[in-house]
């Protein structure tokens, strides 16, 4: 069985994170839009001279674009972004992740250095996979309890 002060002592950089879906801040919804399907990600970081500006998420393409407007799919990104995103680091531990996200009510976090160049992408769902991960097969496969069966 997974030892509970292994998880507490995870950091970003034992995720083995994806590689994030990115555009520059003068991107055409089109253009992030194809950028999150090629990468298979709900998130994409707005990137301006190598360093982070802010995030665009499934949700901001359903809540902040005006899809009655038939040219949607050009609006600039940076124009519906959500700026200054809520940022981690590698050397931070995954609670200090899931922390942000709970608190944020968040899905994603951009991980950057000191200077906010990017360095990746994390997901709740990527933090969650990573703990699955570390419990045996067996505990994961058991049969359910109907007695905890709502």
């Amino acid at each position: 069985m997974i030892a509970a002060d292994t998880l507490a002592s995870a950091t970003i950089a034992d995720l083995g994170t994806r590689p994030p879906a990115r555009v520059t801040s003068d991107a055409p919804m089109w253009k992030v839009v194809e950028e999150m399907k090629s990468k298979g990600r709900g998130a994409v970081l707005v990137e301006h001279d190598s360093a982070l500006v802010g995030i665009f998420t499934e949700r901001d393409l359903l809540n902040r674009v005006d899809h009655s407007d038939p040219l949607w799919s050009h609006v600039v990104v940076g124009d519906v972004m959500t700026p200054h995103p809520m940022v981690i680091q590698r050397d931070d531990t995954l609670a200090e992740a899931l922390r942000r996200l709970l608190e944020g009510r968040r899905r994603h976090l951009a991980i950057v250095d000191d200077r906010k160049h990017i360095l990746g992408m994390i997901s709740i769902r990527d933090i969650l996979t990573y703990i699955a991960g570390k419990f045996p097969e067996e505990l994961l496969n058991l049969p359910p309890d109907p007695r905890h069966e709502s």
